[in-house]
């Protein structure tokens, strides 16, 4: 078996060299053809040329293609990439911008509350601390609010608080950095108060309620819907024309729709009722 193999193998080995040298012949002769050809301008070499190219071009127009296309996708990657930077630039730049608007905002809304509130303090009350409301953390009344403004800012017991639409209430208690408001709508509070149309006095009486009633109105009062009130200055706790509210009701059932919102306020004014 082995004999045979290297027989075979002794016989075939010659046949491929003569393939292998037959064909290097051949091109060196088709080569040199082509060459002398188009040295001595021979017109069927030009058609060959010709016809060489021309079948060259496609194949190499084809070939070129995946660079071009390859050098347009890298292109638009670098476009995309810019973009995206570009992007991300006027992205937070924007943000800026809202946040910008909104501290804007916010200031401009204080400003006009503290602007509001200096028309209702009253012209000849100068002495005045403004302070800003907090949330009420509870107490022992059932309508109360806190202060962040104590003592050492000026606030004192029984000063009157003012908000930019009107009276909320007075100052009960007073800490070094705080103060609680007992509300005009508290049971436990009364304010001395006068219509401003009738010329007539009465008692704001709180009911923990949202209407605060007209108590101690003389008899055959002409008080009614839609009178104004504002306090009266008697007993020197709240100084005199301070809006209160609205009359509503009718009859010998009055009630206030108060002016002012103690849970929209967010800036009150705490004026000094002393002279």
């Amino acid at each position: 078996m082995a004999v045979r193999k290297t027989r075979s193998a002794y016989i075939l080995l010659p046949g491929k060299q003569w393939l292998n040298r037959a064909g290097l012949a051949l091109l060196a002769t088709a080569g040199l053809s082509l060459l002398l050809m188009s040295k001595a301008h021979n017109p069927a070499a030009d058609r060959l040329r010709g016809a060489i190219t021309d079948a060259a071009v496609p194949v190499l127009s084809v070939a070129s293609r995946p660079l071009d296309v390859a050098y347009e996708i890298g292109a638009w990657i670098a476009d995309l990439s810019r973009v995206h930077a570009e992007n991300v630039v006027l992205r937070n730049q924007n943000i800026q911008l809202l946040q910008w608007q909104a501290a804007a905002k916010d200031l401009e809304a204080e400003n006009a509350s503290l602007r509001s509130l200096l028309k209702v303090v009253p012209a000849h009350k100068s002495d005045f601390v403004t302070a800003h409301m907090v949330s009420d953390i509870g107490g022992p009344y059932v309508r109360s609010a806190l202060l962040a403004g104590g003592s050492d800012n000026g606030v004192r017991k029984d000063e009157a608080v003012v908000a930019e639409s009107g009276l909320i209430g007075r100052i009960v208690n007073v800490g070094a950095s705080s103060a609680r408001v007992l509300l005009l709508s508290d049971i436990n509070s009364r304010v001395p108060v006068i219509a401003e149309h009738a010329q007539e006095k009465a008692i704001l009486a709180g009911n923990n309620g949202e209407l605060p009633t007209l108590a101690y109105l003389p008899a055959g009062s002409r008080v009614e819907a839609g009178d104004r009130i504002v306090t009266s200055g008697d007993g020197g706790v709240f100084p005199k024309g301070v809006p209160v509210g609205v009359v509503v009701g009718q009859g010998s059932s009055l009630s206030v729709q108060l002016f002012a919102d103690p849970a929209k306020a967010a800036y009150v004014s705490v004026v000094d009722t002393t002279f």
